[in-house]
């Protein structure tokens, strides 16, 4: 069996070059992408059966009290509240095909349980920064009104961390895309030198 790397070192350049090729390409795709802010929020659940209850299955139940209203954020009927909330989201955003609504809403809000801790960050990405900023805080406000309408108990909801806007677009991010595409070219290359070497050692067979 050959070893792979002194075949590689051969044509060390052509595989830099390619991957600085794949690196440009990745990060002039990300620029013409639509530029997207973050907002954030934490909320705190705690619930009053919980007080009857040890400390593990008091945070257990927490925990999954926040995975429910995770789902919960990602329909189409909470994105409907949101909207019709008061808190001036602009619905031209989201005014699509059901099914392409459905799935920019799905790519718009993150939620994120924090394990062991009852606490929740919602995440919300949008090229506006103050609507960023609206849909999180419009979150907070249905999680805290309406949370225990969605788990069937009763909920206290508080917001611990109120929303927060990035000063910069953090989507789509560059420097990311740039790394992966260069590593990507990478490996596309050296798997074409070694095959281009199998094939010309084996007159024009692979193996």
């Amino acid at each position: 069996m050959e070893k792979l790397l002194p075949i590689l070192k051969t044509s060390r350049k052509f595989i830099v070059f390619f991957a600085l090729v794949t690196a440009s390409v990745a990060a002039a795709i990300s620029l013409v992408l639509p530029f997207k802010y973050s907002a954030s929020v934490r909320l705190l659940i705690t619930q009053k059966e919980a007080f009857t209850l040890d400390p593990y299955t008091a945070l257990r139940s927490n925990e999954l009290i926040g995975d429910s209203l995770a789902q919960v954020v990602a329909t189409s009927t909470f994105l409907s509240r949101i909207l019709e909330s008061g808190y001036k989201i602009d619905p031209r955003y989201f005014d699509k095909a059901e099914h392409l609504k459905r799935r920019l809403w799905d790519d718009t809000v993150e939620v994120d349980v924090a394990r062991g801790t009852g606490l929740v960050r919602i995440t919300a990405f949008h090229p506006d920064r103050d609507q960023a900023k609206r849909i999180v805080a419009a979150s907070a406000f249905l999680l805290s009104a309406q949370g225990s309408d969605y788990v069937g108990r009763e909920l206290t909801v508080r917001l611990v961390d109120p929303p927060l806007a990035s000063k910069f677009p953090v989507r789509p991010n560059l420097p990311l895309n740039a790394v992966v595409g260069g590593i990507l070219g990478a490996f596309l290359a050296s798997g074409w030198v070694w095959l281009d070497h199998r094939r010309k050692k084996h007159h024009g067979h692979l193996l």
